[in-house]
């Protein structure tokens, strides 16, 4: 537990340097950084080695959804689609003797799924550009990291000190009823404790477009919200554990001691954050304004 411990505050200090650079090119690198270590865990897990081609060519997607758009903004992601799916038919046509379609197929949908994934995180910053909402896109994407991360952290120490009802034993045996329950509840109150904070910080902030209003039926909206996210992200922790266990490995790679490697950790955001940027956009595309 030490190692986990001290890798996870170190990766706190880490997230929130990443973060000081949201309205920067550096953010935007970081996050393809992540994103081309994530398919190449899970290239490897899929242990299909006749096709390294197939790794290339998700990272060169990747590199069209994080870098180009800082350089070029009329990217246009029609035409990369069709590319795409034109490189996947001649990966499966002239490799056909050594590749097996359904490895490289669901490979592929993997390699979508956490596109899409670390993708939203980065739409946190396009829905929110730092020069009209400052550092409101930054702070919502906190929340989304204490709803899916927090939630984790608090179901971990539930379980470790109270579990005692297992959760899903075949996908994850270690996790529990009361470990869900605590990470459901910790993850409510570490968001409200975030909101909170950042109400105080607001008077000093550039450029927040973010009300708040800290009424009962406020609080409780944000509760309730909170706790779908923290489900949510549960479904997406045990839906990364579903593939390990297909594939027969325990961590997609080591890159964290204690937690893993990149899909280990990043496993419940990357479905968290599309659920929320997802809203975001709706709100904003309804001329909405966020209450925090």
């Amino acid at each position: 537990m030490k190692t986990r411990v001290i890798s996870g505050l170190v990766g706190i200090v880490i997230l929130f340097l990443v973060l000081s650079q949201f309205n920067t090119w550096m953010f935007d690198a970081v996050l393809f950084v992540l994103y081309a270590i994530a398919m190449h865990e899970i290239q490897n897990a899929f242990k299909e080695g006749n096709v390294k081609i197939t790794e290339f060519v998700l990272d060169v997607l990747g590199f069209v959804v994080f870098i180009l758009p800082s350089y070029y903004n009329n990217v246009n992601y029609m035409l990369t689609s069709a590319l795409f799916v034109v490189a996947f038919a001649f990966i499966v046509v002239f490799n056909f003797d050594n590749i097996k379609f359904t490895t490289i197929a669901s490979q592929i949908a993997f390699g979508i799924y956490i596109l899409i994934g670390f993708g939203s995180i980065l739409r946190f910053k396009n829905l929110l550009p730092y020069n009209t909402y400052g550092w409101d896109g930054a702070f919502l994407l906190v929340c989304t990291a204490a709803v899916a991360w927090g939630g984790d952290v608090f179901a971990y120490f539930s379980g470790y000190f109270f579990g005692k009802h297992k959760l899903a034993p075949t996908l994850s045996p270690k996790k529990t009823i009361e470990g869900a329950i605590g990470g459901i509840v910790g993850s409510v109150c570490l968001t409200w404790l975030i909101l909170w904070s950042y109400s105080l910080l607001k008077p000093i902030l550039e450029n927040s477009q973010l009300t708040h209003s800290f009424d009962f039926k406020h609080i409780i909206a944000i509760g309730i919200i909170t706790a779908f996210g923290s489900i949510v992200g549960m479904v997406g922790d045990l839906f990364a554990s579903a593939v390990k266990r297909q594939v027969g490995i325990k961590d997609y790679g080591k890159i964290m001691p204690g937690h893993g490697g990149v899909m280990d950790r990043f496993d419940s955001i990357l479905l968290v954050a599309p659920l929320v940027s997802s809203t975001i956009g709706l709100v904003i595309a309804n001329g909405g304004v966020f209450n925090v």
